[in-house]
């Protein structure tokens, strides 16, 4: 496992943490495709990005890359003072099967009761192995991701556990019954996303848990869109609003902290 970490080139005290994970269907990916994304981080928000190269399957099933992802995170909050990195303002974001990742991440990272995470996107999350919903079926072949290759992807990801029905949320954050506690999250997908339903029910199910959850459905919008096509006006204003996204989960604390701070006073 290998990390790409991002600065400012001038630091004037300590900067909010994110840690940014690939997506790439668990098989493929690299933490070097996504240098300016991580770059436009840094300059956008004013953190530090942390980009894990973590190992991939089928080379590696889960939980390797889950595990990988977590080690990223602990070393980037347990390293925080060379990082000039404020651990009170810690994010953690990715896409896709990166996307899922964080989801994971997040669970794990609450149950093992450290490092505390205080803000995640999950974006457009592959996390429901079942692949069986209204939107996987309608997307079955054809289009950047599909039926048929998230089904592979998976089967790859999960090794020996696919189709077993004694698949941990760890693996497919879908399947957990706990959603409690976790932190401040923001997601976006596309209308004409096979994961569009497992991301609908994923936030409902945080809300429902008490979490805070922004969301936005993007019509007309296929997986990845803003990536793939990121010069287009919905994927601008979907980057522009994820970034921003970032920025008010910080925000939030900053407020909290202060209060907490005026409340002790």
């Amino acid at each position: 496992m290998n990390v790409r970490v991002y600065k400012p080139r001038k630091l004037n005290g300590d900067l909010p943490g994110l840690l940014w994970i690939h997506g790439g269907g668990y098989v493929l990916g690299a933490a070097e495709s996504d240098d300016a994304l991580c770059v436009r981080y840094v300059k956008d928000i004013g953190c530090i990005v942390v980009s894990v190269d973590y190992r991939l399957a089928p080379e590696h099933s889960y939980p390797t890359p889950l595990e990988d992802c977590y080690s990223a995170l602990c070393w980037m909050v347990n390293n925080a003072e060379l990082l000039s990195i404020d651990i009170n303002k810690i994010a953690v974001a990715g896409n896709s099967a990166g996307g899922g990742l964080t989801a994971a991440l997040t669970l794990l990272a609450r149950d093992r009761k450290f490092p505390k995470v205080h803000v995640q996107l999950p974006l457009y999350p592959m996390i429901d192995d079942s692949n069986n919903t209204p939107s996987a079926n309608e997307i079955t072949e054809g289009m950047i991701w599909n039926q048929q290759l998230n089904d592979l992807g998976w089967k790859l990801y999960l090794g020996k556990l696919y189709g077993s029905d004694n698949i941990p949320p760890y693996a497919a954050p879908a399947r957990a019954t706990d959603y409690s506690n976790l932190p401040y999250t923001y997601t976006f997908i596309g209308q004409l996303d096979p994961f569009r339903d497992e991301t609908l029910t994923y936030v409902t199910k945080l809300a429902q848990a008490g979490v805070d959850v922004e969301f936005h459905l993007y019509p007309g919008a296929y997986h990845a869109f803003e990536s793939l096509n990121p010069h287009s006006s919905v994927a601008q204003y979907a980057m522009n609003e994820y970034i921003n996204a970032i920025k008010i989960g910080f925000d939030r604390i900053s407020g909290s902290l202060k209060e907490a701070k005026e409340t002790t006073a």
